[in-house]
Formats: structure tokens, sequence, C-alpha cells
């Protein structure tokens, strides 16, 4: 009798074992089938996200050298034409970020360095789009120095130049995060790829034309603009 409860007790364990292997198995088939879906989605958002770093590495010289002439303005009192405040669209960096789980998978399934090249793509996105908006908002309120605005006072020159100067701070930050941006598409092996019809500026002066530091064709949206809606 004793023997048979043993043999019985054993047959439960192998069968509850038997269970957990399985569902083990079917629980990372699973998990592995979402990382690499996620993986996809992420690799498409990183190579336009490249894309639009390779953009701000034509155009930020362009801003920054703008930035320097309102600069320059304003110390002299010089007046202030309305042209030169416009500003170019700006594109964010658009990127879902891969949950804790998902890194986990692609981490056990390729590496730690493919898992954290992804997480840094996410950081410098982040990071990128703080920057963006940071430049848009100072851009903004240069306009205490347009025409439009009424008299302008040595008070809002004095302003204007502090903000330009911010501005062109946050230029080189943003083109260090361009890098970054870059140097982690490459490690991951996706190409820079913009969407239909998009173009990168070959001039400032062909950037300064589209009003924007990439072409869109006009029902374009993804990415772009993230202070504010295009004009």
């Amino acid at each position: 009798m004793a023997g048979l409860f043993a043999f019985e007790f054993v047959v439960v364990v192998l069968g509850v074992l038997t269970a957990q292997a399985v569902a083990d198995w079917s629980n990372d088939r699973a998990a592995r089938a979402e990382m690499r879906a996620s993986r996809e989605r992420a690799d498409s958002e990183i190579a336009f996200m490249s894309a639009v770093a390779t953009a701000y590495a034509r155009t930020i010289p362009c801003i920054e050298q703008r930035m320097t002439t309102l600069m320059r303005a304003s110390s002299a009192g010089s007046d202030v034409e309305a042209s030169l405040l416009v500003r170019p669209i700006v594109w964010s960096f658009p990127f879902t970020e891969l949950t804790v789980d998902t890194l986990l998978t692609m981490r056990a399934a390729s590496g730690s360095d493919t898992s954290e090249h992804y997480r840094q793509a996410a950081f410098y996105a982040a990071r990128g789009n703080r920057l963006v908006d940071d430049l848009a908002d100072d851009w903004e309120a240069l306009s205490i120095i347009s025409p439009e605005s009424g008299v302008v006072g040595p008070g809002d020159r004095q302003q204007a130049r502090i903000l330009a100067s911010r501005a062109r701070s946050t230029l080189r930050s943003l083109s260090q995060i361009s890098r970054n941006i870059r140097f982690r598409a490459e490690k991951i092996g996706v190409a820079p790829r913009l969407g239909p019809g998009q173009r990168l500026p070959r001039s400032c002066a062909e950037m300064w034309q589209w009003g924007s530091v990439l072409y869109d064709p006009p029902d374009g949206e993804a990415g772009r603009d993230r202070a504010s809606p295009p004009a």
C-alpha cells in the first residue's frame, strides 16, 4: 500500500513538473515573440530618429549662427528684422520606450550590449525631446524684440541676448545628443530612414526656405514640432 502511494505521489509530482515546464516554455515563447515585435517597432523608430539626428547635424550650425546674429544685434541696440525671428519647424525623436521585461528578454536572447543600446536610445530620445522643447520655448520668447511687438527697450534687448545665448547652449547639447543617437543606431545596425517624400536639407538656405530642419510633404506629421503645431 505504501509503495502504491509513493508511486502515485511520484506520478503527481512529475505531472506538475511537466505542466510547469510546458507553461514556462509557452511563456518564454510568448515573451520572445513580444520582444521581437517590440524590437522591430523600435528599429523603425530609431531609423527615423537617426535621420532626424542627421538633419540636426546639418542645421544646428545654421540656427546657431542665427542666434549669434540676434545676440550681436541686441548688444548693438539695432532693430531686428521680423524674418530673423521666424523659427523653423523643429522635430522630435519619437521613440516608444521598451519595457523592462522586453529588455530582459532581449538581453537573454542577444546579449547585454544589444539591450543597453536600445535602453540608451530611449534615454537620448527623451533628453533630446526636452532640448527641442527648450529651444522652441526660448525662440518664442525672442518675440520681445520683434518690431511687431511695439517699442523695444534696452531691457528687452538684454533679455533677448540672454535667450539667444541660452538657445546656443541648448543647440550644442542637442548636437551632442544627436551624435549619441546616431551612434546607438549604428551599433544596433539601423540606417537612417526618413518618411515618404521627406528630405534632408543640403544647405542653410534650403532649411530657411523650407522653414523646417527637414523637408516634409504637406500631409506629413509624424514627429515634427513638439512645441507647437506648424504654421
